[in-house]
């Protein structure tokens, strides 16, 4: 089925970048979660670079004058944790690890404890660092893969001919393309928060209760926002998102299609 492979796409469909949504549609509340997010994935924005490096190079310098200052009382090497974070989004894995080396040399250098055992903690400092520093690098890495995939998966949606919907468990329009509003609504009405039934009421009962997984394809009667009606060609996929049964369906107009095959 030619619409299935897209349909398996749409299930993230809602979980895009926002920053170029169409106005007028719905956000879904995960989506404000997201943004709440948005922060660390500004901050880790490869143009802020240079200046992530010299703040952190800044702080690496006033903990350890702070910490030799305060030589023999208290030991501040663990506070070397933070540059390494701000830094890892940025350098590479061996950049990370000849850091995490020198932070640990400065803490140990300016450590209160005892010579005995020195180099045991250094080496396990050095470990310490380095691990953190190059887990929080992948962590930057799959969420930048992620957005880059969501990106090209908002443009594959956006610019699909097809009208595209998702829907949610009450049977709520929660995203559509542009194509999806000039089909459904002529009169430019937004879609978001519309029952999906009323304009194809052949998909009602798709979403099942229980969570039955359906992928089908069909042709019926859909109706327009402004009460016009025509056949539609559609392939449809229900799918689960944190448990919630949800809807994706790809509509076509194909009224021209099928009246000339009526007439003959």
């Amino acid at each position: 089925d030619g619409g299935q492979p897209i349909l398996r796409l749409v299930g993230a469909f809602h979980q895009w970048p926002f920053e170029s949504w169409q106005p007028g549609t719905l956000v879904p509340h995960n989506v404000v979660l997201l943004r709440i997010g948005i922060t660390a994935e500004q901050f880790w924005d490869r143009s802020n670079r240079n200046r992530v490096l010299l703040a952190a190079a800044g702080i690496t310098g006033a903990i350890a004058l702070v910490d030799w200052q305060t030589l023999p009382y208290v030991s501040l090497g663990f506070l070397y944790l933070f540059p390494i974070m701000l830094i890892s989004g940025f350098l590479p894995r061996r950049a990370l690890v000849a850091v995490g080396i020198v932070c640990a040399v400065l803490s140990e250098a300016f450590s209160s404890l005892d010579s005995e055992g020195r180099t045991i903690r250094l080496i396990f400092e050095a470990l310490a660092f380095t691990g953190c520093g190059l887990f929080v690098a992948e962590l930057v890495r799959n969420r930048r893969l992620i957005l880059a995939t969501q990106r090209r998966l908002y443009a594959l949606v956006e610019t699909s001919p097809a009208a595209i919907v998702t829907v949610d468990q009450r049977g709520l329009i929660e995203v559509a393309n542009q194509a999806a509003v000039e089909l459904l609504v002529p009169a430019g009405v937004s879609l978001a928060g519309q029952p999906l039934a009323a304009f194809v009421p052949e998909l009602q009962n798709a979403l099942r209760p229980d969570g039955t997984q359906l992928r089908a394809s069909m042709q019926c009667e859909a109706n327009r926002g402004n009460g016009e009606s025509f056949t539609a060609e559609v392939w449809f996929s229900t799918f689960k998102e944190g448990g919630v049964p949800k809807l994706a369906a790809i509509l076509a107009d194909v009224t021209e299609e099928i009246s000339p095959a009526i007439t003959s």
